[in-house]
C-alpha cells in the first residue's frame, strides 16, 4: 500500500522545484534554463519517498526524493532539505545520489553520509552535495538495507548540521524509478566458451 505522512508529502512537494534545479545543474551546469524543461510531476508515493518525472529538451528524467525527518540545528530561513536518487536514461546514468540541504555549503567542504555502519564522503557545489561516481551504486545498495540516512554538512557562514532522513519505502520506490526511467546497462563482451577436449 502506498502511503506517506502529510508532513513528508508537503515537504517533498514544496521541494520539487528545488530538486529539479539541482538535477539540472548536474545535467548541464553551464547552461541556462530553457523553455523545453518541464516542471516535475509527482508520479508516485512510497511511504517516505516520492517519485517525480519531467522532460528536459525531449529527454525524460526521473528522481526519488526523501524529505528531512529531523535535524540537529534549526537554521533560519532554511529551504526544504531532500536526498535524491536520479535516473537519466539519455545519458546512461542510473541511481545518481545527491543531497540538497536547503542551504549553501561552505566552500571546499565535504559531506559525510552515514547509512548504518557504512560511511561515504560527498563533494559539495553550492547548495548541493554529490556522491562520487563510483559510490552511487554502493550508496543505493546501502539504502536498500538501511532504515535511516544521516547527512552531516557545514553551512556557509553557519553551523554544521546533522540531518536524518527516513528510508522507509525505498525498495518499491526504487523499482518504480527504474520502471519509469529505465537505464540500459552497457553491453559486456561474451565470455569465451570452453573448448571441448579432443578424444
Amino acid at each position: 500500500m502506498i502511503r506517506v505522512s502529510i508532513l513528508i508529502r508537503s515537504t517533498l512537494i514544496g521541494a520539487a522545484a528545488l530538486a529539479l534545479s539541482l538535477i539540472a545543474q548536474s545535467a548541464s551546469a553551464a547552461e541556462p534554463d530553457t523553455p523545453d524543461r518541464a516542471e516535475p510531476s509527482l508520479e508516485g508515493l512510497y511511504y517516505d519517498w516520492s517519485l517525480y518525472g519531467f522532460e528536459d529538451n525531449g529527454a525524460r528524467i526521473c528522481y526519488l526524493a526523501s524529505g528531512l525527518d529531523r535535524s540537529s540545528d534549526a537554521v533560519p530561513r532554511r529551504r526544504p532539505a531532500v536526498v535524491l536518487i536520479t535516473n537519466r536514461p539519455a545519458e546512461g546514468k542510473k541511481g545518481v545520489v545527491s543531497v540538497n540541504p536547503g542551504y549553501t555549503y561552505e566552500d571546499g567542504s565535504s559531506v559525510l553520509m552515514t547509512i548504518g555502519r557504512r560511511q561515504f564522503h560527498l563533494f559539495t557545489a553550492g547548495a548541493a552535495a554529490w556522491a562520487e561516481d563510483g559510490d552511487d551504486s554502493q550508496i543505493v545498495a546501502a539504502i536498500r538495507t538501511g532504515s535511516t540516512l544521516v547527512v552531516t554538512g557545514q553551512m556557509k557562514g553557519g553551523p554544521a548540521t546533522t540531518d536524518t532522513f527516513s528510508l522507509k519505502g525505498f525498495g518499491p520506490a526504487l523499482l518504480a524509478l527504474d520502471r519509469a526511467c529505465p537505464v540500459a546497462q552497457p553491453e559486456t563482451a561474451p565470455k569465451p566458451g570452453r573448448r571441448k577436449r579432443k578424444s
